[in-house]
């Protein structure tokens, strides 16, 4: 039993003319508008290692690499710690950027362009205000959140960020709450066609709650694509507060056949690939 211990999770943006990408939902006209890049540019699909037993809060997670699944299931803890933070701390911001798609921008002169919105799917009433500038050869974004009711908040800058004019790449830095505005989740991301070919989360925050040093700053996750059969790959990078050190785990997989294998020297003691079969069941690697 061996245990790692992880924090997470977020989240991206890329820029398009809407006149070569239409996201717009009404048939108006966008050709003078800003339009939003794709949604998995700000949210990576974990489907294929989706652990719903984790909170976003979990501090220590357990492996036994005797289980008969074993390789995939302790690969699913280490994703599923930040998948499980982007739908918990973060989900009202990840939220908030989903709905936007459903909305035109509003001019507003100057080369900026926003968004106004309520957030549906809470039972709190949200309010988003999403802006895009462009200056000189990048894009500025900010979102600004807005809580009435239980809990309510004034209007905060939950996260800003930039984009290249080309959309190809960009980054988002996350702030943690409307109590803690201080930044958490910083998210760099660079697109490959139409996919997302490269996205790290990177865990920024220098303090914890109790103003120690956070420390889980510079902890990573980053999921890329690549040749070959297993074409879809996670590189995590966490402190580890039994060895108070930080530990490396790499995972590929096969997103059509689910196929893979991990590596991780302080998890599994050795320096060779744990593989499993499409149904998630530890196998010989070949």
């Amino acid at each position: 039993m061996k245990n790692l211990r992880v924090y997470s999770m977020f989240l991206v943006f890329t820029l398009v003319f809407a006149a070569s990408c239409d996201n717009s939902d009404d048939g108006t006209d966008e050709a003078n508008n800003l339009a939003l890049p794709l949604y998995e540019s700000m949210v990576i699909d974990f489907s294929d290692f989706t652990d719903d037993s984790n909170s976003g809060k979990s501090t220590s997670l357990a492996y036994d690499n005797k289980a008969p699944n074993g390789n995939w299931f302790f690969s699913r803890i280490v994703v599923g710690v930040w998948n499980s933070a982007l739908f918990t701390t973060l989900a009202v911001p990840v939220a908030s950027f989903k709905s936007a798609f459903a909305h035109t921008p509003e001019e507003l002169g100057d080369n900026k362009w926003q968004w106004t919105y309520s957030v549906d799917g809470f039972t709190s009433e949200y309010t988003a205000r999403l802006t895009g500038q462009v200056t000189g050869e990048e894009v500025l974004w900010e979102m600004y959140i807005t809580k009435v009711g239980i809990g309510a908040f004034e209007e905060f800058l939950w996260f800003s960020g930039s984009s290249a004019m080309d959309g190809n790449s960009g980054y988002w830095l996350l702030n943690e709450s409307a109590e803690r505005p201080e930044a958490l989740l910083r998210i760099d991301w660079e697109r490959l066609n139409d996919d997302i070919g490269n996205i790290r989360y990177t865990w920024v925050r220098e303090l914890d709650e109790q103003e120690n040093d956070d420390m889980f700053k510079d902890s990573y996750l980053e999921y890329g694509l690549q040749d070959g059969d297993l074409d879809a790959y996670f590189n995590a990078h966490a402190y580890d507060s039994n060895k108070q050190g930080f530990s490396d785990v790499r995972i590929e997989w096969s997103r059509e056949t689910f196929v893979g294998r991990v590596r991780a020297f302080d998890y599994f003691e050795d320096e060779v690939w744990h593989c499993w079969d499409g149904n998630g069941d530890d196998v010989q690697c070949e």
